[in-house]
């Protein structure tokens, strides 16, 4: 076995046995390279030079966290990133909430109203949450039932939801008002019918039917182990999720999927030990599903790993993929015919494909 340096700790041995080996498909080794806000279109503003990117399932946005009325979208038709006009973000910092299903929700940071798009071109006043407090911190949409579930980081104010159009200024609906029927939550995902989220402890999770938003039930109880959970996300029918422990003032990450009704976890063969901004970490954030592949693919520090199943993963070494320390890959984005697109801190990695 040779020595590597994203593995250098004896509990990260399972990456040479496990995370290495015989790759079944033709997992390709890319070309990075860096791009920045104005490889999207965008002039700067003031300081700021983060950039961000998402996809809903059809279409591609780059944002640019500043107070500037524009928005970047993947044209398809031209292959290009292109810059539209979009009024809204003249008011303040763009803060995408949700990217799913073919939606967009979106806020202005310090607003209390919801903005929407399908396309990333054409962005509609969603909603308002009246009374609401401090900032949004999540949201998530089940275009089965057109219902929309935005929190925000108050207890007595947690969350509001809508099935109102996504194109009227309707105000959505308060629940938990009395600061304890409802968490506050820090990430929300929708799955199969399900609103499951991450609540604002870290150490549970919990659901309600998108047909009862009002609803919510603990399905995963803090437990004596003072287990924590980050960025869930549902990929393609499989509910992923980050999972860490502080042992011995060490960090142990793993990367666990939960099963349809959230109520129990499997942990992958992806995990590591050491600090929680380690950039080795497998975040849910940083999975895209390939159909052409017909196979999950997952970014890490200098890694590409695929997975059939979303349980056992195999990895390709990606060399120029890296950060500086204790930055993190937060989303990865995958546009057809064009390539991969990975967020780090004021830049994005971009490999051709």
């Amino acid at each position: 076995m040779t020595y590597h340096r994203n593995f250098n700790n004896p509990l990260a041995i399972w990456t040479a046995f496990g995370g290495r080996g015989s790759v079944t498909v033709a997992t390709p080794t890319l070309n990075w390279s860096k791009k920045y806000y104005s490889d999207f279109g965008y002039t700067q503003y003031g300081s700021e030079t983060q950039i961000d990117v998402y996809d809903n399932g059809s279409a591609q946005i780059a944002v640019y966290y500043a107070k500037t009325p524009y928005m970047s979208y993947y044209n398809q038709s031209t292959k290009q990133w292109t810059v539209v006009s979009v009024p809204w973000w003249s008011y303040g910092q763009p803060y995408i909430l949700w990217a799913g299903e073919g939606v967009f929700l979106a806020c202005i940071v310090g607003l209390a109203n919801i903005i929407a798009s399908f396309d990333g071109i054409t962005w509609y006043n969603a909603g308002y949450c009246q009374g609401a407090k401090n900032d949004m911190t999540c949201g998530a949409y089940d275009p089965s039932t057109s219902c929309g579930v935005v929190s925000w980081w108050y207890y007595q104010s947690p969350l509001y939801y809508s099935y109102d159009s996504l194109q009227e200024r309707t105000a959505w609906t308060l629940v938990g008002a009395d600061g304890t029927s409802v968490p506050v939550f820090r990430y929300l995902t929708m799955h199969k019918g399900n609103f499951v989220g991450i609540v604002s402890s870290s150490k549970a999770i919990a659901k309600a039917s998108s047909s009862s938003p009002g609803s919510w039930s603990t399905t995963i109880a803090a437990d004596l182990n003072e287990t924590n959970y980050m960025n869930i996300r549902s990929i393609n029918g499989k509910l992923f999720v980050m999972k860490w422990n502080y042992i011995n003032s060490i960090y142990h990450v793993k990367l666990c999927v939960l099963n349809d009704s959230a109520t129990e976890l499997t942990e992958t063969n992806l995990y590591n030990v050491g600090g929680l901004a380690d950039n080795n970490i497998p975040n849910p954030n940083n999975i895209i599903w390939m159909a052409d592949w017909g196979k999950y693919a997952l970014f890490a520090e200098e890694m590409l790993y695929v997975s059939d199943d979303g349980l056992t993963w195999e990895g390709v070494e990606q060399p120029g993929l890296s950060v500086s320390q204790y930055d993190n890959f937060e989303g990865a984005i995958y546009v057809p015919g064009d390539g991969f697109y990975i967020k780090a801190t004021g830049y994005v990695y971009y490999a051709p494909y």
